[in-house]
């Protein structure tokens, strides 16, 4: 009997050593939060933004919140008063790239901060017309970290940030 209790005591301590190796070897270590995969958290969007875009319908909900870092490779202005920029993500994050990025959008992330300029189209008038920011002036060749919703645009077929509700420029430091 008194074996029979050891054996069962060895086998629960190793499972619970192998699960606590398990979940050590899933978490991030100090410093390394978003360097693996995007960081995803609701603090750092604004759902509230969804109100501003028109058509709501076409942009399938991959995350409703993401962080990535990148490049701006472009920017242009849309009819619908949003600006669409061509960000050309960190290695770390370039399994959020489709097919369409890698071929329409010379495989950058597409990056739609909304109603920044003026609106030409009509369907988009009556949605930006109460937006009160965030605005943003993204400049090319700056990197950022950039949060917003990570969608499917089913109307172009890429993936994209849209809404965009931060932009912060990030430092290059060379060592």
């Amino acid at each position: 009997m008194k074996k029979l209790r050891a054996m069962a005591l060895i086998l629960f301590l190793g499972a619970c050593s192998l699960f606590l190796a398990y979940r050590f070897s899933q978490s991030p270590g100090p410093g390394q939060g978003g360097q693996e995969s995007p960081q995803t958290t609701d603090a750092h969007c604004n759902q509230g933004l969804w109100q501003y875009i028109y058509n709501p319908g076409r942009l399938q909900v991959l995350s409703p919140c993401i962080s990535v870092t990148g490049a701006v490779e472009e920017v242009r202005k849309e009819a619908d008063g949003d600006v669409h920029i061509r960000f050309h993500l960190d290695q770390q994050f370039t399994a959020l790239l489709n097919e369409k990025n890698i071929a329409r959008q010379y495989g950058d992330l597409v990056l739609e901060p909304i109603c920044q300029g003026r609106v030409r189209q009509a369907d988009a008038a009556e949605p930006c017309s109460q937006y009160n920011g965030p605005y943003f002036e993204p400049v090319v060749g700056q990197r950022y970290l950039v949060w917003g919703a990570y969608v499917h645009d089913a109307d172009h077929g890429w993936n994209e940030l849209h809404p965009v509700t931060s932009m912060q420029p990030i430092e290059t430091i060379f060592e």
